[in-house]
């Protein structure tokens, strides 16, 4: 890691740096004459990825808090409303409708698993109510009405990939959950490890509630890879590590959905595993420091903030800013405002693509050492999002 060295107790004093501020400026008439702005926030509060989506939240209200403390959006209050979808299809579905219909909210913010964007989809889009996504994931969408603030494989896949085949090996193995981002997420590192010479072994994917990974792992030990490049989701991933270290494997652990949120609850687990997110803790910087402090100022010391939720909190942020600049909450004038603003995020600058509605993303690559915190091996800032075919503008 670059410049002062982090480490899990620093993290957790809160680090002792003044509270953020978000400038609010101009206050158009046509929203002054309003009262409030609507937000609903939806994600997996119960389910399989309960544990992300908590601190998804925390970070979703920490945005709205800062910003309605210095006055809202452009002089009009944020109001939100939270719904559970249960990590599944049918609660995505209906919570959405709720939210679009009866709710009437002006945009929705959050979703973790790629089946949760897909379900809700269904229903925003041919609504037109615009979707902001905060998840990393598989990088396929190109609609008017959804917008991401997650890395997409460009962004994540493949700068891991050209690190670790220069530095790690060129075989890897594959292991995720059974569901769209795993899946064609691996089909992203196949292209990205045989662009670089390298060879994908095998790859295994599991259904949710997996109790038993040993067979995979007993395929693994007999390939022999350079890496295992593993995409368990959600407390499937905890139980996939304890067995992955119980097996005692030699590859070397990777995986694009680890954070402090899986560290801090088992350093020993994820020590030496390598990560590529947007976002980590040990991020050396006034404006992170100033994140996290004002994050465990309101949620509590010791509480790890990953990169969803460092996502989640940027969506607010900039689409707070794209209503200012449209002068509107009216979605068609919002969405086009998206590429005309930029936010100084904890993660470093961010803004939005015109093209394809995603954010240009940070991408971090780094390592879990023993108290459970990720060392910087290499920022590679932010990467242009490629979506496949999509020109929106």
């Amino acid at each position: 890691m670059q410049g002062r060295r982090f480490t899990r107790r620093t993290a957790l004093k809160g680090l002792g740096v003044a509270g953020l501020t978000t400038a609010v400026t101009g206050f158009p008439a046509i929203l002054r004459a309003q009262d409030t702005v609507t937000i609903g926030f939806l994600s997996a509060l119960t389910g399989l990825e309960t544990i992300l989506g908590e601190t998804q939240l925390n970070c979703f209200q920490l945005a709205v808090e800062e910003l309605n403390a210095k006055g809202g959006i452009a002089g009009r209050e944020i109001k939100y409303i939270v719904e559970d979808d249960q990590t599944t299809t049918r609660g995505a579905i209906d919570k959405a409708r709720k939210l679009v219909f009866q709710d009437k909210v002006d945009a929705i913010i959050g979703l973790i698993a790629s089946l949760e964007h897909v379900a809700a989809r269904s229903v925003t889009t041919p609504a037109k109510k615009l979707l902001i996504y905060t998840t990393y994931y598989e990088g396929e969408v190109c609609e008017r009405y959804f917008a991401a603030t997650g890395q997409v494989p460009n962004q994540q896949i493949d700068p891991t990939t050209d690190w670790l085949t220069q530095n790690i090996g060129k075989s890897v193995y594959i292991l995720g959950s059974d569901y769209i981002w795993p899946r064609r997420s691996a089909e992203a590192i196949r292209t990205a490890f045989e662009r670089n010479g390298g060879k994908v072994l095998g790859t295994d994917f599991f259904p949710f509630g997996t109790q038993d990974f040993g067979p995979a792992f007993d395929k693994v030990r007999g390939a022999k890879p350079d890496i295992v490049w593993m995409m368990v989701a959600g407390a499937d991933g905890v139980t996939a590590l304890k067995q992955y270290r119980d097996f005692g494997l030699e590859p070397q652990l990777v995986g694009n959905g680890w954070d402090e949120i899986y560290s801090f609850a088992h350093p020993e687990l994820a020590k030496g595993a390598i990560s590529n997110q947007a976002y980590f803790m040990g991020i050396d910087s006034d404006r992170n420091r100033a994140f996290i402090k004002a994050y465990q100022d309101r949620f509590g010391a010791g509480k790890p903030i990953n990169a969803i939720g460092e996502a989640a909190y940027d969506a607010v942020h900039l689409y707070a800013l794209a209503v200012e600049k449209a002068g509107t909450t009216d979605v068609e004038k919002v969405i086009p405002a998206l590429s005309q603003v930029e936010f100084e995020a904890p993660q470093g600058h961010v803004n939005m693509s015109a093209a394809n509605n995603h954010m240009l993303c940070n991408s971090i690559l780094a390592r879990a050492n023993a108290e459970g915190m990720w060392e910087t091996i290499q920022n590679f800032g932010q990467i242009e999002p490629i979506i496949p075919g999509c020109k929106l503008n």
